[in-house]
């Protein structure tokens, strides 16, 4: 079998490759809903932004990240390994930009995890304690995707309902169909033939029968996703349609946010506006004020981990793109 070796240069020209790759799909969709939309509406949706709201909106998000990061924090300090929250902080905010960087979320969460190999934990309880984080964001949006699901069946249309309300309850049963088959020892004999499975067994163990540990980053994971669905609502008082259904709103954000979490663009560009245009236009948003408000949050999710990543980096931490190439390498 030939082998290849893989350099950094290697994965820089797999980086940019990628990257275009996304750009071009964001750049396609924005294109194509930009056919559609009315120049002058826009302009007159951009001329009310707000900077004040714009500013508030950005503090939302960064105490959303500060959730993130204590609940990150936590996984990494499961073990015996204890690594200082400065590092945590670190490791989950450079998880964020190569999500970015990468083409997909797959590429977050290597270089998420070789990073936290890099300060002692395992290979295993990295990989895992990366896709524990990750679910449970994706678990708070499903969350709240739930709960406001009542308010949100008389405004959809209903087959449009009906399949909504499916695919949010089928998803959560399968989770738990899923914890409840791991903790009743059906596949006991299966996992115990295997040192891997049964080391990914033990590291599951650790962190889910750990009640106080899941109850805690549950809690953080539902405030943090709380502040971002109240920074999207900030931006929308700046817009000039759709006001009159303030509870509608606040139950469409988490359900186009999983949407907009699907990993085919660049930082979720693209998806997102067609998401919101979709989903706010069922609320009496025009096209043109729910494309500028998804511009928004998308550069509200951009500039708010830059200013706290700058804060890190002037305070002398670093993590560098060849950092994250070594970590993905690992």
């Amino acid at each position: 079998m030939l082998y290849i070796p893989i350099t950094e240069v290697y994965y820089l020209r797999l980086m940019f490759s990628k990257t275009a790759f996304k750009i071009l799909v964001s750049i396609t969709l924005i294109a194509f809903l930009a056919i559609n939309i009315d120049l002058s509406s826009f302009i007159k949706s951009a001329s009310s932004f707000d900077s004040k709201l714009a500013a508030g909106s950005v503090l939302l998000v960064i105490c959303q990240i500060y959730f993130l990061n204590l609940r990150w924090h936590q996984y990494l300090n499961e073990g015996q390994t204890k690594v200082p929250f400065k590092r945590s902080v670190l490791i989950n905010i450079a998880g964020f930009f190569a999500n970015i960087l990468f083409i997909s979320s797959i590429g977050g969460i290597i270089a998420k995890s070789g990073l936290a190999i890099r300060e002692g934990l395992s290979v295993t309880r990295s990989v895992f304690a990366t896709f524990l984080d990750r679910f449970m964001s994706m678990a708070a949006l499903l969350f709240f995707s739930a709960c406001g699901l009542p308010l949100l069946i008389p405004t959809l249309d209903q087959k449009i309902g009906i399949a909504l309300a499916l695919s949010i309850f089928v998803i959560m049963a399968v989770l738990m169909i899923l914890i409840i088959v791991l903790r009743s020892g059906l596949l006991k004999s299966f996992i115990f033939s295997n040192r891997k499975r049964l080391n990914i067994l033990a590291i599951t163990r650790s962190y889910t029968e750990n009640y106080s540990l899941m109850s805690k980053t549950f809690l953080y994971s539902i405030i943090a996703q709380g502040f971002f669905i109240l920074s999207v609502y900030v931006l929308s008082l700046g817009v000039n349609s759709g006001t009159g259904h303030v509870w509608e709103f606040l139950a469409l954000i988490p359900v186009l946010a999983v949407i907009s979490s699907l990993p085919i663009s660049f930082g979720g560009w693209g998806v997102r506006e067609s998401a919101f245009i979709y989903g706010l236009g069922l609320i009496g948003f025009t096209i043109e004020d729910a494309f500028f408000l998804s511009l928004q949050v998308g550069a509200v999710g951009l500039i708010a981990p830059s200013i706290v990543a700058l804060t890190y980096y002037f305070a002398g931490e670093k993590i560098t793109i060849r950092k994250l190439l070594k970590a993905n390498e690992a």
